[in-house]
């Protein structure tokens, strides 16, 4: 034997080695919720190899020498999805306002998010106008935290005045971040600007918001031109755009300029709802947070919280109703928590509202996996239990079609055949 066969027989050996010492896991699942197809399958087996999932079904047999996780008493769902994650932010890790504070306090938040069942999100910018949320996901990418799968949008774009601005100054104090764009070439800089660090998406401010001082979440901002000039510059650098919108006007004129996802859209109207179908726009409708400033604020609130406390009181039930007739309609409604009133880790009460809006459990537990997923673009990898997609499983005990609620009570998370959180205990399975 010639040293070039014997080079390529150790090549084959350590080939097969590598192949035979592959790690596989068979979950066990007594009912599994395929959000594909709408369906539950009972008494299922998910194969995974090197976090991948190979084989579902309800007549697997298990390979010899896998690891088995005894699911049969749960019932097993994709790994949910946020899209509207401020993970800077909240009320109960909250950042300094530097690069550095702002990072830190986002370790905590996404290893409290990842534990309640979310394993991919979005985070829209926020905590400041600067790039925490870029080092961030890539700190979890690399391993050195627990999180959820980040894409990021770091900053927000916003008009002079306008909902991304510091509106609560005198004139003699105001200082113009890079943040704030006035005009189609600003624009064009921006969007560069921000692919340049690192974002994985561009979030505008087309209108007015709740939570800002001195401007109105109805009014559109943005002009059409500045927005399509976003889109353009967005498309060509392989990015997608993001509008915050509430007014009915900021809306159509976001869905017009090619956006990917309407934030919010408090106010939308027949016509917006039309505009979004046509376009195959995705809407985040972010309830839970507008209805948690429903409540009064305390004495020493900013004025803009008092401000998104009147305007929440005056308009939720409305807008309740608007996204329920966006829903219903057809529109791809995705999940979007929003949590900058409330602690992280509560984002399934998004879902539940989902369903008080209209949609039925299977139809929320869609727009929280495969539907988000699809807003993403991640739909081939991550939504859905799947061949071919990334281990991202959930357990909750009791069945979420019956009780929405359920899911706020995450048991059993694994993400990318990793197990973050083992709470289940073996018990009947289900029949």
């Amino acid at each position: 034997m010639n040293l070039k066969t014997l080079c390529y027989l150790f090549l084959f050996l350590g080939f097969v080695s590598t192949s035979e010492a592959a790690e596989q896991t068979a979950v066990l699942c007594g009912r599994l919720i395929d959000v594909d197809r709408g369906e539950v399958l009972r008494d299922a087996v998910v194969l995974i190899e090197n976090g991948v999932i190979t084989t579902v079904g309800e007549s697997i047999v298990i390979p010899p020498g896998a690891t088995v996780i005894d699911l049969s008493s749960a019932t097993v769902l994709p790994g949910m999805l946020d899209l509207h994650c401020h993970l800077l932010g909240g009320t109960e890790f909250r950042g300094d306002g530097s690069a550095a504070g702002n990072a830190l306090a986002g370790v905590k938040n996404a290893e409290v998010v990842l534990l309640s069942g979310f394993t991919t999100v979005r985070d829209p910018g926020g905590g400041g106008p600067n790039y925490a949320g870029v080092a961030l996901r890539d700190a979890i990418e690399r391993g050195w935290f627990p999180g959820p799968r980040v894409l990021v949008a770091a900053r927000f774009l916003s008009i002079t005045g306008g909902h991304g601005d510091n509106n609560n100054v005198a004139p003699e104090r105001e200082s113009v971040g890079e943040n704030i764009v006035n005009g189609p070439e600003e624009m064009r800089v921006a969007v560069r600007r921000d692919a340049k660090f690192g974002c994985d998406w561009i979030k505008l401010y087309a209108t007015g918001g709740f939570f800002s001082a001195g401007d109105d979440p109805g009014q559109q901002h943005f002009s059409d031109e500045e927005m399509a000039v976003a889109v353009e510059e967005a498309t060509r650098l392989g990015k997608y755009v993001a509008a915050h919108a509430h007014g009915t006007e900021g809306i159509k004129a976001a869905v017009r300029a090619g956006v990917r996802t309407i934030e919010h859209g408090t106010f939308i109207d027949d016509e917006g709802i039309d505009l979004m179908k046509q376009h195959g726009t995705y809407l985040v409708p972010t309830l839970r947070t507008i209805e948690e400033l429903k409540k009064e604020p305390p004495r020493d609130a900013s004025e803009g919280w008092k401000k998104a406390y009147a305007l929440s009181l005056e308009h939720f039930d409305a807008m309740m109703e608007n996204i329920g007739k966006a829903m219903k309609a057809g529109v791809k409604t995705a999940v979007g928590s929003d949590m900058i009133t409330l602690p992280h880790g509560l984002a399934a009460q998004e879902i539940e509202l989902h369903v008080r809006a209209g949609q039925t459990p299977m139809e929320a537990i869609q727009s929280a996996t495969i539907v988000s997923a699809g807003a993403l673009g991640l739909d081939g990898t991550v939504g859905s239990i799947a061949p071919g997609k990334n281990a991202d499983l959930i357990a909750v005990e009791g069945d979420p079609l019956e009780d929405i609620s359920i899911l706020g009570s995450v048991r059993f998370v694994m993400k990318q055949g990793k197990i973050y959180k083992q709470e289940m205990t073996t018990g009947t399975p289900i029949r």
